[in-house]
């Protein structure tokens, strides 16, 4: 196996069929298909169903696809920090975000960090945290930005910020529609809508160990989605609690300990390119938008 046959593999299913692969490389099909028999045969699975028109990928196929397309992105960055040494910052930094960190400040910032080095472009790879770890630990992207909660110990993390978490949903769900505020001991009886990764955390916040929740899902858009439905009352960061609907109710959580960090990560003695070195340097000289971890309590306490 080898990067030219990752290649012909990853442009056989970007471009839907052999044929259509075959003109894309300038190669004829013949040796096209016979170089994709090869690397089944030397990986001892079928990657795709050929039909007469198009190819069906097999979930190995399915797999190998994000596997040579992560090595294909990682042979090209190591050309570009190859060629960028000696002559400054230059060629792409990957990162991944989650969707709801994708905010005015965080793209602000990275906006200012691409003013001072005019030759970084961004490769973002998006997904929930724990698909973003996953990418770290292969190598597939150098940083992530997340949200806490996630298991901190394998990670060099930069707390970029604490927000507070919000409940969001219409005035008939909550016990005081007229309060300015409301504890995690309040929403107890409430319809809640929670994201997966907060559940542990308010199993153990909440009174009674509470496990009845009206919906679990592993997105904090979906939970939003699903509160402005007026089916119930969602728990998100107050970021993207803020891009609800207009006659929702957006109240902070007062419950000491339950909030939520802005964290950028890397892995722990990982190999780190120039670009995402000084990336990280950048976000850590300054973050004029938000209070520092140091001045606030861990959400994890």
């Amino acid at each position: 196996m080898n990067l030219k046959q990752m290649e012909y593999f990853i442009t056989i299913v970007n471009e839907g069929s052999i044929s259509a692969a075959a003109k894309s490389l300038h190669i004829s099909q013949p040796p096209l298909s016979t170089q994709m028999k090869l690397l089944e045969e030397e990986l001892g699975v079928t990657l795709f169903q050929r039909g007469s028109r198009s190819i069906i990928l097999t979930e190995a196929g399915k797999l190998f696809y994000d596997r040579a397309q992560g090595i294909l992105d990682m042979t090209g960055a190591a050309r570009q920090e190859l060629e960028q040494m000696g002559r400054g910052l230059h060629g792409a930094l990957r990162l991944g975000m989650i969707s709801s960190v994708e905010t005015e400040a965080i793209i602000n910032r990275i906006t200012a960090f691409r003013t001072q080095h005019p030759g970084v472009n961004f490769c973002i790879y998006e997904g929930n945290t724990y698909q973003l770890m996953d990418k770290l630990n292969t190598g597939l992207i150098e940083a992530a930005i997340v949200r806490t909660p996630f298991p901190e110990e394998s990670y060099d993390c930069l707390y970029l910020a604490e927000e507070p978490m919000m409940a969001v949903g219409m005035a008939k769900h909550f016990p005081d529609p007229h309060a300015d505020s409301i504890s995690l001991g309040q929403l107890a009886a409430c319809p809640l809508i929670i994201y997966r990764r907060w559940e542990n955390v308010l199993n153990h916040m909440l009174p009674h160990n509470r496990q009845d929740y009206l919906c679990v899902n592993d997105d904090a858009r979906t939970s939003l989605s699903w509160a402005d439905t007026g089916i119930g009352i969602a728990i998100t960061p107050a970021s993207i609690a803020r891009c609800t609907r207009p006659g929702m109710l957006l109240k902070p959580i007062t419950t000491p300990g339950f909030s939520s960090h802005i964290t950028l990560i890397r892995r722990k003695h990982g190999t780190m390119s120039a670009i995402c070195r000084d990336f990280i340097t950048y976000f850590s000289g300054g973050w004029d938008s938000y209070r520092p971890l140091e001045t606030v309590p861990s959400s994890n306490s």
